[in-house]
């Protein structure tokens, strides 16, 4: 859905940047779509129709829009600039799903390496007769359990457990030390932290409500705390990277 959400986004922004009224370019969009998506934007065109702020009938259907999405577009309904904000949520979205991307193809060569072990690990006994068919094949799903059972585990529980809270915290450290895995899901964090902040700052959103806002789409809660206090440290009026971490890598540190 997020990838279809994108697109609507889009066509909103460039209705709205060609002038066209906030009521129409909803009625336009929401004509094209289907399902949950089309019930919410059918809803927010009503309400909107009605006199009630985009961002206040967003608000109403959070399993469609986020967070991050009412206030973007409440901010936007403040500075008068919705084309534009539209079109940075737009942007938003094809950055998720390009960094998904990125992220899978990332992993697809060392899964290939490790079903290619399992494959050829156990061929010799099969070869010289010392296993039959039904145990080498026995042998190779054996192998491949140690890849697949902590994935889907990991993923279960990261699914079902709580966003927030000590027992998430330790998880997501742990996720944080599997090797390969660990890595991309940091820099993952980190990009998704810098892309907020920017998304927000040209939104017009209070910069100390762009720190917090940004800290908390990291999708780590550790990664977040190694953001956390940049939030705090512009409301004592210093920069925002006074609060960072010093576990953030250095350039990235510099360019703050």
């Amino acid at each position: 859905m997020a990838k279809k959400l994108g697109l609507v986004y889009h066509n909103l922004s460039v209705m709205l940047e060609a002038g066209v009224p906030v009521v129409r370019s909803l009625n336009t969009v929401t004509s094209g779509l289907e399902g949950k998506l089309q019930k919410a934007f059918q809803a927010v065109a009503k309400d909107v129709s009605s006199g009630k702020q985009i961002a206040e009938a967003m608000a109403k259907h959070p399993k469609v829009f986020g967070e991050l999405d009412v206030l973007v577009i409440k901010a936007a309904e403040v500075s008068g600039n919705q084309g534009e904000c539209f079109k940075l949520l737009s942007q938003w979205y094809d950055f998720v799903r390009r960094l998904k991307h990125i992220f899978i193809s990332g992993m697809i060569l060392p899964v290939l390496l490790i079903h290619l072990a399992a494959v050829i690990a156990p061929l010799p006994g099969l070869v010289l007769s010392r296993i039959t068919i039904f145990e080498y094949i026995l042998q190779v799903l054996r192998i491949l359990s140690l890849l697949y059972v902590p994935v889907v585990v990991i993923f279960g529980i990261l699914r079902l457990t709580p966003k927030a809270g000590t027992f998430r915290r330790l998880l997501d450290n742990f996720t944080l030390r599997i090797p390969l895995l660990g890595q991309a899901i940091r820099k993952l964090g980190i990009s998704r932290y810098c892309r907020t902040f920017h998304m927000l700052c040209k939104a017009a959103v209070p910069v100390d409500q762009c720190a917090q806002t940004a800290s908390l789409m990291t999708g780590n809660t550790v990664i977040t705390d190694l953001f956390k206090e940049g939030a705090e440290s512009v409301k004592k009026g210093e920069p925002v990277s006074d609060g960072f971490s010093g576990k953030l890598p250095l350039d990235l540190l510099d360019l703050w």
